[in-house]
């Protein structure tokens, strides 16, 4: 039990280390004040341009593969650590304590956790991810996507309900946090990836 709550405890922390905020501060440009207002790569690309976006997306995406892939490769006798990490570093993305709980929404993590458990299923994913992206220029339909596909792919594959429920607890909270934005999809207000990609959403 120590081990998983140490393992539960180190992987928020790492989970909470906002790229988002420190480059924000290192710019001295406050994100939240543009865009979205998100501490995410998604704004970043909005308010900072999409060097800065790419830049934030591949740290956030490194912190969920670092949790996972340490957890099984070096605690394989704890077998749901993986899960419990995975889950834990998304929410201490979304919830970084440092920052009143409010960071960013956890996508580029939880792609994180993809890589960190199978390097060829995050290749996989990551092609269906900007398939749909691409097809509906809406990267946060591709969000949905994954957030479902990923814990019914990992229960249905270890024939384990208890491995998806665990990671059920970070997509929850994921889709939880883009409600706002499938409400502006289905009210046409929703900014398009396109879009990020050819201006910025000054702050």
């Amino acid at each position: 039990m120590t081990v998983y709550i140490l393992g539960a405890v180190i992987a928020y922390l790492i989970g909470s280390i906002n790229t988002a905020f420190f480059i924000s501060k290192i710019l001295k440009k406050d994100i939240r004040s543009g865009g979205s207002g998100n501490l995410g790569a998604s704004n970043a690309t909005l308010t900072l341009g999409w060097k800065w976006g790419i830049f934030v997306a591949l740290v956030d995406i490194l912190k969920g593969a670092l949790v996972v892939f340490v957890s099984r490769q070096f605690f394989g006798d704890y077998e749901y650590l993986p899960y419990i990490a995975a889950s834990m570093a998304i929410l201490g993305h979304i919830f970084p304590f440092y920052l009143k709980f409010k960071g960013g929404k956890g996508f580029a993590t939880l792609c994180g956790c993809i890589l960190g458990y199978r390097w060829w299923l995050f290749l996989i994913a990551a092609v269906i991810i900007a398939i749909i992206t691409l097809a509906t220029d809406y990267i946060v339909l591709a969000t949905l996507t994954m957030i479902i596909s990923f814990p019914i792919y990992i229960g249905i594959t270890n024939h384990n309900f208890i491995y998806p429920l665990i990671l059920a607890v970070g997509s929850l909270v994921i889709f939880i946090k883009h409600i706002p934005n499938y409400k502006r999809i289905l009210k046409k207000e929703e900014i398009g990836i396109r879009s990020s990609f050819t201006k910025k959403h000054r702050i």
